[in-house]
């Protein structure tokens, strides 16, 4: 190998793996058009504004606890049986059990 050859093929290996790092600090067009910026992040004073939905009276929450807590008693007794059914169908029978486990007795 010549010295020529040595430098050249140096050369080359340095430009491609420096190459490589020069690429990846950039950021895609698309990601700075969104917002108009290049770092991503709103401004700082651009605050949401007021909540413009009216507040439940007391009347209106007692109502609301009311109903919730109806739905909730009929739905707890069916839940309840789902789960049940679910335990009774995950546990092995005990003649299965003993049968699958003859050293158990």
């Amino acid at each position: 190998m010549t010295l020529r050859s040595v430098l050249g093929s140096a050369a080359l290996l340095t430009s491609v793996l420096l190459g490589g790092c020069a690429t990846s600090g950039t950021t895609p067009s698309s990601d700075t058009a969104q917002y108009g910026n290049t770092y991503n992040y709103l401004p700082v004073n651009d605050v949401p504004h007021d909540d413009q939905r009216p507040v439940l009276t007391p009347e209106q929450q007692e109502k609301l606890r009311k109903e919730l807590t109806a739905v909730r008693d009929r739905q707890a007794p069916a839940a309840a049986k789902a789960s049940a059914d679910k335990a009774a169908a995950a546990k092995p029978s005990a003649a299965n059990s003993a049968a699958a486990n003859p050293t158990a007795r």
